[in-house]
């Protein structure tokens, strides 16, 4: 038996039922509650709002997980999901909350992390721009094969839950998702099937309508222009194609080289791609330039900004300063260590994924 604390001589631990009153919910998708020993009690596919009796899965000294054995109070925003094996598949996280609520909670977990990691207790954070389609709007799906099933991973296993119709994916996507689950090769793989339909450049976007939201965020956030915009992790232009004409000069850093090859191909003569590592190029990139009329846009992967990144930019300290993240939480952890030499202005989030765990969030920064 694990241990999980007691009250009243009472062990909330494995297999333990009880009660409980969903107050928020984690990033991740899981609701929170609070066991009668005074400690969270994480629990998927719950909503604010709700009482539920859940089973006890792991205990341990600062928090719990548990599984609804049934709902007590049902919150007015749940909705029935759309798709058969929501909450066994681990792709979705809140197809059973109403579209306005998950936006509302995709907001509060950014301004959640940005206080409890980043310590910005009072930060703008404005409401999440939604995506344009909340269904049907990814234009590719990355697929698992194994034993001729065909499907995504379960919710915390590898266990291959089988599909042959995913909602999130558009109709050329589907297509070819079924097609693929009614003649599946033999062996196991991972396979990405794409929507040859739509006429993408380079390196597309999974959501080309919200996209384009968060390039018109990126837009209105360098709205001022300069002499100098830095793109790095710039991909094939994405952001910077918008912006060449507000800026005398482009630079985009990007390590795929076949990214840049295709970042390359409509290029100005005031534009240039770099192939490498960003922390090289940057550095090189911000010493020639004038700081107070440089801009410097970071999209990073999500295990966000290496320290020798950070390092170049305090050094350097480019006026403007957007910064692009796919987690909010390493997110959080970069601009606490860039707050030395920046004023958090805002957080814009989009709604990049929607009925998924993802959040897409934009940072505005101004050099102290």
């Amino acid at each position: 038996m694990n241990f999980s604390g007691c009250e009243g001589g009472r062990r909330y631990s494995a297999g333990l039922e009880t009660t409980i009153d969903i107050g928020s919910v984690a990033f991740g998708g899981a609701g929170v509650g609070r066991l009668p020993d005074g400690r969270a009690c994480f629990v998927h596919g719950t909503l604010p709002g709700e009482r539920a009796a859940v089973s006890i899965l792991r205990s341990k000294k600062s928090y719990a997980e548990a599984e609804v054995v049934r709902l007590m109070e049902v919150s007015a925003r749940r909705v029935r999901p759309v798709c058969p094996v929501f909450g066994i598949c681990g792709g979705c996280a809140y197809q059973h909350a109403d579209y306005p609520l998950q936006l509302e909670i995709k907001t509060g977990q950014v301004a959640s992390l940005l206080q409890r990691v980043g310590g910005f207790a009072e930060a703008e954070v404005r409401p999440m721009r939604p995506s344009p389609e909340p269904w049907g709007y990814r234009n590719r799906l990355s697929v698992h094969i194994h034993d001729g099933r065909v499907g995504f991973h379960g919710r915390k296993s590898h266990r291959i839950i089988g599909v042959s119709n995913c909602p999130l994916g558009n109709a050329g996507v589907n297509a070819r998702l079924a097609a693929l689950s009614a003649a599946p090769p033999r062996g196991a793989e991972r396979m990405t099937l794409r929507d040859t339909s739509e006429r993408v450049r380079g390196f597309s976007q999974v959501n080309t309508g919200a996209a384009e939201v968060l390039s018109e965020v990126v837009r209105d956030m360098l709205k001022e222009g300069g002499k100098l915009l830095v793109d790095a992790y710039c991909g094939a232009g994405f952001f910077a194609k918008p912006l060449r004409g507000r800026f005398a000069a482009v630079t985009g850093i990007e390590w795929s080289e076949g990214a840049v090859r295709a970042a390359r191909v409509d290029a100005l003569e005031a534009e240039t791609y770099l192939a490498g590592a960003v922390e090289i190029h940057l550095a090189t990139a911000l010493k020639k330039a004038d700081a107070r009329e440089t801009a410097l846009l970071l999209d990073p992967p999500a295990e966000g900004l290496s320290p020798d990144v950070i390092r170049v930019i305090q050094e350097h300290r480019p006026v403007d300063l957007v910064y692009v993240s796919c987690d909010p939480a390493t997110l959080s952890r970069d601009l606490k260590k860039l707050s030395t030499d920046y004023r958090l202005e805002f957080v814009q989030p989009v709604d990049m994924f929607p009925q998924t765990a993802e959040i897409e969030s934009v940072a505005k920064l101004r050099a102290l």
